[in-house]
């Protein structure tokens, strides 16, 4: 069964608020200790987060397990460990109005395209 739209707009917004948790924390730090250098260090983690969120967690980001779908690779296997095909499914992420316009007119993303990935029901 395909998953709807709006559990795949879901999982993506719950997993945004999930990226940014770490950085609004270590902002609130750096401002309060003048350790400015804990932005950057905040942000690469919410880059590497959304890069590698499909590889972490069993194969699925916590929004994709709130919403109970996960990315899995066209044979099925899952993409838990695989840090490279995770990498390349999200780094499409960084264009999003693509992404989203794939998804509205029933086509996949075009991560999946370069990954060799699909995302079911679980």
């Amino acid at each position: 069964m395909e998953v709807s739209k709006l559990n795949r707009f879901l999982g993506i917004f719950i997993d945004g608020i999930v990226a940014y948790i770490v950085p609004a924390i270590l902002a609130f730090v750096a401002g309060a200790t003048e350790m400015a250098w804990l932005i950057s260090v905040s942000y690469v983690v919410l880059i590497a987060y959304y890069l590698f969120r499909d590889a972490l967690f069993g194969g699925q980001s916590i929004g994709k397990k709130v919403m109970k779908y996960k990315a899995v690779k066209e044979d099925g296997s899952s993409l838990a460990g695989d840090f490279g095909a995770s990498a390349m499914r999200n780094i499409t992420l960084f264009i999003p109005l693509l992404d989203a316009i794939l998804v509205l007119i029933d086509k996949p993303r075009l991560g999946d395209n370069i990954a060799k990935t699909k995302v079911v029901n679980v």
